[in-house]
């Protein structure tokens, strides 16, 4: 799908040099900067409860090292004078919506990106972030940042483009950015769930989870069961050199604890194959610990919840150049 985007600043520097002896006059000049082709999509981790998170994109702007910076807005397909609104429950997994795409910049090491998200507003909540619960009611989705003019930004350091094409995706982990103040109206996205992921160097894992063992975690923790006995099963991704993994909780606003899970996923019956499945997308090779829960539904994103538990946790190693399969089985 392409979508049109305008490119509203960048700075390219060349310079002509000359060089030459009393024998030779000819002047030489130096090549053109050095530049790349980018593309960015934006993709997530689904969170249960909501029907619709509609986050209004306004602009994408990347900064060098050197401290160029390119902007680009975002605009519908259809109508230029609307910033792009993309409801991230439609690309879920390994699916991805084109926000750029073959955008010419320089190539190099870059401080940054930042995506300039238009704030939900209470006033017109259908042409501005918000979510949509399963009731159909609303509510403004804010990215909270200094100063009062209704953008956000979500910014994410360090990356680098080469001289080829270069494929990124935005990926939002719902479960880990999206909190729900008790003493507010709005529903507030933290950057700190959101990562910056380079397409040719991430592999996605898939698997399964034994309907067996999705019963024993149901029975061993019934006391933590919803008011309708249903329970919250995901995966939750951690480093391999976590010692205690924990919920998502945050010491700070601006990053994750070492011990919280880098990322999660949902387990959802596929009634098509019969099995509970789990998918979790743009993944660096290494070495991790991949654990199931039952306990999602009371994992709060910003403390840590004494009465969560993974009920099953696994070694894993994810190599480049390919996607990893991983089982949930009662163990023999």
């Amino acid at each position: 799908m392409n979508f049109k985007t305008t490119l509203l600043s960048s700075a390219v520097l060349f310079a002509l040099v000359g060089c030459g002896s009393d024998d030779d006059k000819n002047d030489s000049v130096d090549p053109q900067p050095q530049t790349a082709q980018f593309t960015l999509g934006v993709s997530d981790a689904p969170v249960t409860g909501l029907k619709a998170v509609n986050v209004v994109f306004d602009s994408i702007t990347l900064k060098t090292q050197g401290g160029e910076e390119f902007t680009f807005e975002t605009r519908e397909d259809d109508d230029e004078t609307m910033p792009e609104m993309v409801n991230l429950l439609d690309y879920t997994g390994d699916d991805v919506f084109s926000l750029l795409e073959d955008e010419e910049v320089a190539a190099g090491d870059y401080q940054w990106i930042r995506a300039d998200v238009i704030n939900g507003d209470t006033n017109d909540l259908t042409m501005t972030s918000h979510v949509v619960y399963e009731d159909d009611s609303i509510a403004p989705l804010v990215v909270k940042r200094k100063g009062n003019d209704g953008i956000g930004e979500i910014q994410l350091d360090g990356f680098t483009l080469n001289q080829a094409g270069n494929d990124f995706v935005i990926e939002f982990d719902l479960k880990k950015s999206l909190v729900d103040p008790q003493n507010s109206d709005e529903i507030f996205l933290k950057p700190r769930g959101v990562r910056l992921e380079n397409l040719a160097e991430s592999e996605d894992i898939e698997g399964t989870v034994s309907d067996v063992l999705i019963a024993n975690c149901e029975t061993d923790n019934i006391d933590i069961a919803l008011e309708d006995g249903s329970f919250g099963h995901a995966v939750y991704l951690y480093s391999s050199d976590v010692e205690m993994p924990m919920d998502n909780y945050e010491v700070n606003e601006d990053e994750t604890p070492l011990d919280a899970p880098l990322a999660t996923a949902d387990v959802v019956f596929d009634s098509e194959d019969n099995q509970y499945e789990f998918e979790l997308a743009f993944i660096q090779p290494g070495d991790y610990q991949l654990a199931y829960t039952c306990a999602a539904h009371i994992d709060d994103v910003e403390t840590q919840d004494e009465a969560f538990t993974l009920y099953q946790v696994k070694p894993i190693t994810v190599t480049s150049g390919e996607d990893l399969d991983v089982s949930f089985t009662v163990s023999e």
